[in-house]
């Protein structure tokens, strides 16, 4: 999913293109992944709502300017403009959310790109509720490609790393790895 204006609502989600988000007044960001930020940039100049590493990473990656970036706490719900958001964790990568957006509208559930596990069926913030939309990523959806759990993917490239012990390797916030002493 490139982002998009949920119709009916002030609101997009990973939409950077001010000149085709008329109406959009609430900008959100799932997590700082390129195919998500494309057209941001450090001439961003309105309010930006994400999670507070993806806030870090956002002004540290894109340069957006500190003033325009508002955190917004996981777990929690907020109150913008006459619509609540609630932020939750995607499973994702470090950061990343979905968007829980209640209002006039009714209830819409974002996804953002995320990573599905059974526990996420009684996530208590969802629970009881009726979800009216749903905006669904479905970038890895098909029955015969098979994502790797996170403990399998995570073993995997701790193998890839220990087999090529004289490479330089960086993973997250620029912090090398010296593979004799990963511990994984």
């Amino acid at each position: 999913m490139s982002g998009t204006v949920l119709a009916g609502t002030p609101i997009a989600v990973d939409f950077w293109s001010l000149r085709r988000a008329a109406g959009a007044r609430l900008f959100f960001l799932s997590h700082m992944h390129a195919d998500h930020t494309v057209g941001l940039s450090s001439t961003w100049s309105r309010p930006l709502y994400c999670s507070p590493i993806t806030a870090r990473l956002l002004h540290s990656r894109l340069r957006v300017p500190t003033c325009w970036i508002r955190p917004l706490e996981v777990g929690q719900s907020h109150v913008l403009d006459e619509v609540t958001v609630t932020l939750l964790d995607s499973n994702h990568c470090p950061g990343s959310v979905m968007f829980l957006f209640e209002g006039t509208f009714g209830t819409i559930l974002y996804t953002g790109d995320f990573r599905y596990t059974s526990s996420m069926q009684g996530e208590p913030l969802l629970r009881g509720r009726r979800i009216d939309r749903l905006y669904l990523d479905n970038t890895h959806c098909h029955p015969r490609r098979a994502l790797p759990s996170r403990q399998l993917a995570t073993r995997q490239a701790a193998r890839l790393i220990r087999a090529h012990p004289h490479h330089h390797v960086v993973i997250g916030e620029c912090q090398p790895l010296i593979p004799p002493a990963l511990k994984i």
